[in-house]
């Protein structure tokens, strides 16, 4: 809630509460008691309560907006001080125009009570004041939180994005070695690709959200890379509905799952590797059969835990990972 109109309410609220018998009593109401002691008119009443609400109103101000300036130190005891003369000058101000009003005879209601109620709410603002005050610095700290987490994030996605897989480049350029000698247009077709591919990284790193099929045309490359290498062994099914191409996912994210794929499951004549990319309801869906390589250390799953921040941090969702029935499933969301 805006701290100006927080201020009003509570300026409001505490110049009612406070006179509440007199308005009772005002209103015919109490006939007996207490206020039937006391001289109540709709005057007194109305300046009872605008005296109270302009003090509230500006115990507030101080507190909340005109001593944000002063440094912590010495902030609480600034605040008191100014309070405390303020509370001096609003019950000299009071008595002189009560006094001033009313005759000494009609004025029955005694100046202690009315220094002690204004002394309780003065404290009652004070404990408001620094509750709210520590409350929005809570606030302002979880946001600077927030803020240096998404930079921090930011700049590790950015180095992510900026280097070159050295695995990746170097059996890329063994396959390529090898089309060379052996087929050049088919080396002709794969430099195209790769320079497609590395092209694209260079191009995306200044974009957290790419339509789906940018993404697909990137995946199409890196396929045709990793298909040079495995040959009929590694198999890649994707069927995307049309509708959906222009929806949204993080860069690189289906290029990191169908890696993640390729770096983990054995992929050889006996054994060879097919992997589905599908739509599911608002998700995209990258599944294969788990036939972990022989030797290869278990996952740290980095890869897929820093995908997951960075549909976090750019989409505020989460990825789905899942092993069912001897598969292992990723379900990304789009927008």
């Amino acid at each position: 809630m805006n701290t100006n109109k927080l201020i009003l309410i509570i300026a409001i609220s505490f110049s009612l509460l406070v006179n509440i018998p007199r308005i009772v009593f005002l209103f015919g109401i109490e006939e007996h008691g207490l206020m039937s002691l006391m001289e109540v008119s709709l005057m007194d009443t109305v300046f009872r309560i605008s005296m109270l609400f302009s003090f509230c109103y500006v115990v507030l101000k101080l507190n909340l907006k005109w001593l944000r300036a002063i440094t912590t130190k010495y902030r609480n005891l600034t605040s008191i001080i100014l309070t405390l003369l303020i509370l001096v000058f609003w019950l000299l101000s009071f008595e002189l125009v009560n006094n001033f009003v009313y005759s000494i005879e009609a004025y029955t209601i005694t100046p202690r009570l009315n220094r002690f109620i204004y002394f309780f709410v003065t404290i009652m603002l004070l404990v408001i004041s620094r509750a709210i005050l520590l409350n929005n610095q809570s606030k302002l700290d979880a946001i600077e939180k927030e803020r240096l987490k998404r930079k921090s994030v930011q700049s590790e996605l950015a180095a992510l994005k900026n280097q070159v897989n050295p695995h990746f480049l170097f059996n890329s350029l063994n396959s390529l070695s090898l089309l060379v000698r052996e087929n050049q247009n088919a080396a002709g077709k794969f430099i195209n690709k790769l320079s497609f591919l590395y092209r694209y990284i260079l191009q995306s790193k200044d974009h957290d959200l790419v339509p789906i099929k940018e993404e697909l045309k990137f995946l199409e490359s890196y396929i045709h890379l990793i298909k040079e290498r495995y040959r009929e062994n590694f198999i890649v099914n994707i069927s995307i509905k049309d509708g959906l191409l222009q929806n949204k996912i993080p860069t690189l994210a289906l290029q990191l799952l169908m890696e993640n794929a390729v770096k983990h499951n054995e992929i050889s004549d006996d054994r060879p590797l097919k992997v589905e990319v599908f739509d599911e309801g608002k998700y995209l869906v990258v599944k294969n059969r788990l036939q972990q390589r022989v030797g290869n250390l278990e996952s740290t799953n980095i890869g897929l835990s820093n995908l997951n921040v960075r549909f976090k941090l750019h989409m505020n969702k989460e990825l789905e990972v899942l092993k069912e029935e001897g598969h292992f499933v990723v379900k990304i969301p789009f927008v």
